[in-house]
């Protein structure tokens, strides 16, 4: 199960110390990412084992994606350098809902380009609680036509309680061409077996020291 699970350090609390704690987890248990803020990649990436198949990971736009695709450019560019081998893109919600919704496509397709070209993976993540479900069929056929390698169905930011059902239906939902992650703080080891033996490809926890 080691393998599917990546911690994130994301808290505003978190401190260098809270990082390389969870760098150190990451190594000893053999999880498959480690995910921070970009201020702290390129201090991670500095002591990263070449040897590790363990991924350094970051956030763009990250809580709530309103940031111009300029500045999320700029800022994929800045993570890619510093080291990151995995951007997680936080999906514009308010474009998303308003009559500019044909704009995340174009923010995806552009950041999709661009992480690709350096050989890194690129994850969608989307607020599905704000979606019913014909739009969020919509959302997640709209990140895999632009290139997704994954999506992911929250940040974790709003701390809601795990719903297996609605995780499970995420699953259900995600087009067989991406890769499928679900944010499971407060999932039992019951849940979490239930996600992967339904192929969920992730299981996303926050890093507690």
């Amino acid at each position: 199960m080691n393998h599917a699970i990546e911690l994130s350090v994301l808290s505003p609390m978190a401190s260098v110390e809270s990082m390389l704690e969870a760098f150190g987890a990451v190594q000893q248990n053999g999880f498959a990412t480690l995910t921070v803020p970009p201020f702290w990649v390129k201090k991670l990436h500095r002591d990263w084992p070449e040897s590790t198949q363990a991924i350094l990971s970051t956030v763009i736009g990250y809580p709530l994606g309103y940031q111009r695709t300029e500045t999320k450019q700029t800022e994929t560019e800045c993570a890619l350098n510093d080291g990151a081998r995995e951007i997680q893109v936080v999906m514009n919600t308010s474009a998303w809902f308003s009559n500019s919704n044909g704009w995340p496509k174009v923010e995806f397709a552009k950041l999709a380009k661009l992480i690709h070209q350096r050989e890194a993976i690129f994850t969608v993540i989307i607020e599905t609680d704000f979606f019913d479900e014909p739009s969020l069929i919509r959302a997640l056929k709209t990140a895999a036509d632009a290139g997704a390698d994954y999506v992911q169905n929250t940040t974790g930011f709003f701390q809601k309680s795990f719903d297996l059902e609605k995780a499970l239906r995420f699953k259900q939902l995600t087009p067989a061409r991406v890769g499928c992650k679900v944010w499971a703080e407060s999932a039992t080891n019951e849940d979490f077996t239930k996600l992967l033996e339904h192929g969920a490809e992730r299981l996303c926890l926050p890093f507690r020291s």
